[in-house]
C-alpha cells in the first residue's frame, strides 16, 4: 500500500495532492493514451486528485470522459496564432486549479504549459519527454529559460536519461526514469481475429500499428518485408494507422508489387486488440522514446522486430527480449524479419519479453512511481 500523503490544508486535515496534467488534447496517439491511463490510475490509487487541462478540444466522447473519471477542462485554443486571449485563459485556469504540481506533456505542455505554470506561480512543475525532438534556436532559447524552473523531467529509459541530460543541459539528478504504464489487453481468439481481418490462418503476419509519418519509417518495413517474404504468397504485412504519408506509403507498396500481401486497415482504435492475430510487431522507427506498441506487444506475447533507436537496448535487453536490426538498411531489417519467421525463436523471445514487461510496464508500478515523485516535490523532506 502507498502511504497517504500529508498535505494539510489550513484546518490541519489531510487532503490528496492536487496534480494538474497539461496536454494539447486527450486523443490522438500513444502519448495521449498514456496520459489517459496515468490519470485514470491516479484516480483509482486515491492519494492524488488528478485533473486535466486540454489546450485544444480534448476530443473525448461523453462516455470516454465518464470512464476517465477525472475533471477535464478544455480551453478550445483555435491554433498557434491564438495568443493574446489564450495565455490569460491558460494562466487563470492553472491558478483556479490550485495545483501542488503541474505535470506538462507533449509539445504544447513543454512550451505553453510550462510558461503559463510559471506565470501562475505553480509550486512545482514536471515535464514528461514523450517524444518532442529538440530543434531550432528559438526553442533552445526558450528551454534555457524554462528548464531551471522545471523541478523534474521524466523519460522512459536510462539511455534517454543520459541523452536528455547532454542534449538539454539538465543535471542528471533532476531527470527521473519512469517507463510508460501499459494496460494488458483482454485475451482474444487468434483465429477469430484472423478471420475477421481476412488473414490466412497459417500465414506469417507482421504488424505495424503507427501514425504514417517519417519517424515511423513504414517504407523500410515494406521494403524489408518484400525482400524477406515477397515470394511467399501467404505472408502478410498489416498496417494500422493513417497520417500525412499514407498515399506515399500505399504507392510504395504498389511499387514493390506487394498487392494483397500488404493490408492497410486505416486508423483503428482497437489496434492493440488485433495484436494477438499477429506473429510479430515491426517497429522500424528512425527514433523513439518508448513506443506504447512495444509494451502492448510484449504483454500480448508477440515478439518485436525493431531498429536500434537510442534506448531500444533498455527494452530489448541487447537482443534477449526483441530482435534488433543491426542498422536501418533494408538488408538488416529484412534479416531481422527472416529471424522472426522461426516460430521457436519467436516463442523464446516473447517468453522473456513477457516476464520483463509485466514488471517494467506495470500500470500500477507506473502510477506508484508518479505518486512518489509528486509527494517528493509537494512534501519535501525537512
Amino acid at each position: 500500500m502507498l502511504v497517504e500523503p500529508a498535505v494539510p490544508p489550513v484546518d490541519g486535515s489531510v487532503r490528496p495532492l492536487r496534480v494538474l496534467h497539461v496536454v494539447q488534447r486527450l486523443k490522438g496517439g500513444g502519448a495521449e493514451t498514456v496520459v489517459r491511463g496515468l490519470v485514470a490510475g491516479l484516480q483509482r490509487e486515491g492519494s492524488v486528485a488528478a485533473s486535466v487541462l486540454s489546450l485544444y478540444p480534448d476530443e473525448l466522447s461523453a462516455d470516454e470522459r465518464a470512464q476517465l473519471g477525472v475533471p477535464v477542462t478544455s480551453l478550445e485554443r483555435r491554433g498557434r496564432g491564438d495568443i493574446a486571449g489564450f495565455y490569460p485563459r491558460l494562466i487563470r485556469a492553472i491558478r483556479d486549479a490550485r495545483p501542488d504540481v503541474v505535470h506538462a506533456h507533449l509539445h504544447a505542455g513543454k512550451y505553453a504549459g510550462r510558461i503559463a505554470a510559471i506565470a501562475a506561480r505553480a509550486p512545482a512543475i514536471v515535464f514528461t519527454e514523450h517524444g518532442d525532438e529538440a530543434g531550432g534556436i528559438v526553442r533552445a532559447g526558450i528551454n534555457r529559460l524554462l528548464h531551471p524552473r522545471t523541478a523534474r523531467f521524466i523519460v522512459f529509459s536510462e539511455s534517454e536519461r543520459r541523452a536528455f541530460a547532454a542534449r538539454e543541459g539538465v543535471p542528471l539528478e533532476r531527470i527521473v526514469v519512469i517507463p510508460n504504464g501499459v494496460a494488458e489487453q483482454p485475451a482474444a481468439d487468434r483465429w477469430q481475429l484472423r478471420d475477421e481481418l481476412g488473414l490466412p490462418r497459417e500465414a506469417f503476419v507482421a504488424y505495424l500499428p503507427a501514425r504514417m509519418t517519417r519517424q515511423k519509417n513504414h517504407v523500410l518495413a515494406l521494403r524489408a518485408f518484400a525482400s524477406a517474404y515477397g515470394t511467399d504468397p501467404q505472408a502478410r504485412i498489416v498496417l494500422a494507422g493513417s497520417g500525412e504519408l499514407e498515399a506515399e506509403i500505399r504507392a510504395e507498396a504498389d511499387r514493390l508489387g506487394l498487392g494483397t500481401s500488404a493490408l492497410f486497415l486505416g486508423f483503428r482504435d482497437d489496434a492493440a486488440r488485433l495484436l494477438r492475430a499477429m506473429d510479430v510487431l515491426v517497429l522500424p522507427s528512425v527514433w523513439e522514446r518508448m513506443p506504447l506498441a512495444l509494451g502492448e506487444a510484449m504483454l500480448a506475447g508477440i515478439p518485436v522486430v525493431t531498429t536500434p533507436w537510442n534506448g531500444s537496448a533498455d527494452f530489448a535487453g541487447d537482443g534477449a527480449r526483441a530482435i534488433v536490426a543491426a542498422d536501418w538498411s533494408v538488408a538488416s531489417f529484412a534479416h531481422a524479419l527472416e529471424r522472426a519467421g522461426d516460430a521457436a525463436e519467436r516463442a523464446h523471445i516473447s517468453a522473456r519479453a513477457l516476464d520483463f514487461a509485466r514488471v517494467a510496464f506495470s500500470l500500477d508500478a507506473c502510477v506508484a512511481r508518479h505518486v512518489a515523485l509528486y509527494r517528493e516535490l509537494a512534501c519535501p523532506a525537512p
